[in-house]
């Protein structure tokens, strides 16, 4: 029986649901697998990659009770038929349809995240059950491929028959024939056209492990990608097996199908020997997709007036030690004047008696090191704004030091809108925003 998604919003915490109590010493564990096994990044980040314990969920007891706080990942995890839902911190209770469609639309964007559901949405179709939207897409996608385009490949496979096809395989033919006087048993190698084939086994195996994972309409649309591969073998598969998949120009369309399949498979996590196992997650960290947004819209838009230098790192001492990583270095390329842009995934608390502006103090600190180190005046800082908000008006601070002379560090923060009703009205305004606050 399937319930309505369980809904977390980012660093709030919530008693965990009755029904996962029995589960609960199991669903720790497995999020632990999960941690160990993430390979949805092409790098790890440096802090967290020593860590055996998973960062995504935080468990507790409040009277006896078991509760779980989120941390900065966002997503789902789906265990023995329940899902928990992460929305990004930017959204409230309620949400979720908005919340996972500009989740889809940053995702687009995402150089380090390799994520192949970027263009799931349609005009009408609603995304607040995450994971349901994204085999659903799935199954439509790959019955229309199937259905009208079904895949045949040369395999090479090895074969005792009475007569030569292919080539003989001599030492096969030595050892299994001649050896035991079945000379006549010819052993050959040939590479027949097979609908049977690898490709077509990974797709299957995927189907029906995401059969356990729906609700019924979607496993009707993944059955009947299953009966139109009725004559594929049933074989587990791994991630591992899509990386062996060479596609010729004809079959370029099962492309974006592979890559679904490799997603499915190398962050489901289910247990292979456990057919009927109803385990799924899929976890990015914010922080990581709003950096990668504003960087490749910086790259894409404003590649001509600068450049653009994403995660530029350098060494803060003449020792190399202590390094720093600026999330956007931008050049002038008429001027040769640069500007330090660092993406802050943080709401600015404004009030109207700080004079902080809502920034920390930590992060100032952060950033007349780093201008220092890049002999800079300019560093920008980068808050995303709320759904729903208008951005506040940029702020600026000024730090003016003996040892820079007549120069003094203009350090400015600005709010950007990163949501909107459409992908590109959202785009749209997100480079009118960079355009201002760049040209401050």
């Amino acid at each position: 029986m399937w319930v309505n998604p369980i809904e977390l919003i980012e660093h709030q915490r919530k008693p965990v649901p009755q029904a996962w109590w029995e589960q609960f010493a199991g669903l720790s564990q497995y999020l632990d697998e999960v941690w160990q096994t993430r390979t949805i990044f092409s790098d790890d980040d440096p802090e967290e990659a020593g860590s055996t314990r998973q960062r995504f969920l935080d468990f507790g007891l409040d009277q006896g009770h078991p509760t779980m706080q989120a941390n900065q990942y966002v997503g789902f995890i789906q265990y023995h038929g329940l899902t928990l839902q992460i929305l990004p911190k930017l959204f409230g209770t309620g949400q979720a349809d908005a919340a996972f469609r500009h989740l889809l639309w940053w995702l687009h964007y995402s150089r380090r995240i390799r994520f192949p559901f970027a263009d799931l949405l349609t005009g009408s179709e609603t995304v607040a059950d995450f994971p349901e939207a994204l085999i659903r897409y799935f199954a439509r996608i790959t019955h229309n491929l199937v259905s009208t385009q079904p895949y045949h490949q040369y395999e090479e496979i090895t074969e005792t028959m009475p007569y030569l096809r292919g080539r003989l395989n001599t030492p096969a033919y030595t050892q299994r024939s001649l050896s035991t006087g079945h000379w006549h048993q010819l052993v050959c190698d040939h590479e027949p056209f097979l609908f049977n084939n690898r490709l077509n086994q990974i797709i299957k195996y995927v189907c029906r492990r995401l059969s356990h994972l729906c609700r019924p309409d979607t496993r009707r649309d993944l059955e009947r990608v299953i009966f139109v591969l009725d004559e594929v073998d049933d074989i587990p598969c791994a991630a591992q097996d899509c990386d062996s998949i060479r596609l010729n120009r004809f079959f370029q369309e099962y492309a974006h199908c592979l890559d679904m399949c490799r997603f499915f498979l190398a962050n489901s996590y289910l247990n292979r020997q456990d057919a009927h196992q109803r385990h799924f997650c899929f976890l990015v960290p914010m922080d990581v997709v709003y950096e990668d947004f504003i960087t490749e819209v910086t790259r894409l838009h404003f590649g001509k007036p600068y450049r653009v230098q994403p995660q530029a790192s350098d060494w803060l001492t003449d020792q190399r030690v202590f390094q720093i990583r600026n999330d956007l270095l931008l050049t002038n390329r008429t001027t040769g004047k640069q500007l330090i842009v660092d993406t802050k995934y943080k709401r600015r608390d404004l009030q109207p008696a700080d004079a902080k502006q809502g920034i920390s103090q930590t992060d100032l600190y952060q950033m007349v090191s780093y201008a220092l180190r890049r002999a800079t005046d300019q560093v920008l800082l980068l808050y995303p704004c709320a759904y729903g908000n208008a951005p506040a008006a940029p702020v600026q601070f000024t730090v003016t030091s003996g040892l820079l002379n007549t120069t003094s560090l203009h350090l400015r923060a600005a709010d950007i809108a990163i949501t909107g009703p459409s992908r590109e009205q959202m785009v749209q305004q997100v480079i009118q925003q960079l355009s201002h606050v760049f040209n401050l």
